[in-house]
């Protein structure tokens, strides 16, 4: 594999977006999808071994998949279809877990989860269907994973057989199936975004969940921040219609710590970071009937979730906006 960390590092410009679209040919994007591919490999290397570069080295002697016997890989290679072949030629063997949710390449054949499908690759000895990377073993009980149509060259995600549902019969959920690389773009972003995070100390956690090296975040800072953001867009434009007379004089946050504690939101939740930060809105109405709560004793007294059971890391629903002049009992 002749490339330097810096290039493997570097793939800007092969992930998917609006100015650089996946490809639409219904041709896999192998060269695209390796890159992408080696990247997530590069990434989990460096956090699990808590360096700044990847040791391409120590990665090109990784066997994982690889480390079958050579008549089993060749019997699996000889029932893909060329571009497959190519990917995988281009590619380093990862450590499982691959991320969060796959533990690594698995290129299994699954026609018969998909008795309903036809498969015009049947004269070519080909199976339709193929498992690229499985499912990590306890997210389920009849694993799938990520999931390559040879025959559309397009993949989806469905962890386990009984979420295929959501992506067959594949003619009718082709909003379900993707390029590869809209796949391997989509989980860079998520660790991008600070949502799946590589090598944090294994523990039981009730702030997070952990498979391995991965851990997946219930809320990130970028998702706080669009949410502020987006709120604030809102007041803005709100009040940009409203009689500037009519505009309450409130510059603050929405909520105090101390208020929110009067109220038992629990301390460390992404309501809680969102109320504190978001700017109040300058009127009463947040939508028809719905109150802004700029009465905090109010609001306090209205939070009846707060008080149902719960399981110890389950964060309780917050009522926010309350609807105008009604009340919900529940006394269960």
């Amino acid at each position: 594999m002749n490339a330097t960390s810096e290039q493997i590092l570097d793939i800007d410009d092969a992930l998917v977006s609006d100015e650089n679209p996946a490809r639409d040919d219904d041709v896999l994007d192998y060269e695209r999808c390796a890159r992408l591919h080696n990247y997530l490999v590069a990434y989990g290397w460096m956090a699990r071994h808590k360096r700044d570069t990847p040791d391409l080295d120590a990665l090109a002697r990784e066997r994982w998949f690889f480390r079958q016997p050579a008549e089993d890989i060749d019997a699996i290679r000889e029932r893909l279809d060329a571009p497959l072949n190519s990917f995988l030629d281009l590619i380093f063997d990862p450590e499982p877990p691959f991320f969060y949710w796959v533990n690594g390449l698995e290129m299994r054949f699954c026609d018969e989860s998909f008795p309903c499908e036809d498969n015009d690759l049947e004269d070519e000895g080909k199976e339709r269907f193929v498992v690229i990377y499985g499912t990590v073993l306890g997210l389920g009980s009849h694993c799938l994973g990520v999931l390559y149509d040879q025959q559309l060259n397009r993949a989806s995600f469905p962890m386990t057989l009984e979420n295929s549902e959501s992506v067959e019969p594949v003619n009718e959920h082709q909003d379900m199936w993707f390029p590869l690389e809209t796949i391997l773009t989509h989980w860079i972003f998520m660790i991008r975004l600070g949502k799946v995070i590589p090598g944090l100390p294994e523990c039981n956690s009730t702030s997070r969940s952990q498979i391995g090296l991965w851990s997946w975040l219930p809320y990130c800072n970028a998702q706080i921040d669009s949410t502020i953001a987006a709120m604030e867009r809102y007041s803005a434009t709100v009040e940009s219609r409203m009689p500037h007379d009519s505009l309450l004089p409130i510059s603050a946050p929405l909520f105090t710590d101390s208020e929110l504690d009067a109220a038992s939101v629990p301390k460390d939740c992404f309501i809680r970071k969102f109320l504190t930060r978001v700017k109040t809105p300058r009127f009463n109405f947040i939508a028809p009937g719905l109150r802004v709560p700029h009465d905090k004793e109010e609001f306090a007294r209205l939070q009846k979730f707060i008080t149902l059971p719960n399981e110890d890391d389950c964060v309780p629903a917050v009522l926010l906006f309350p609807t105008l002049d009604r009340t919900v009992d529940l006394n269960l």
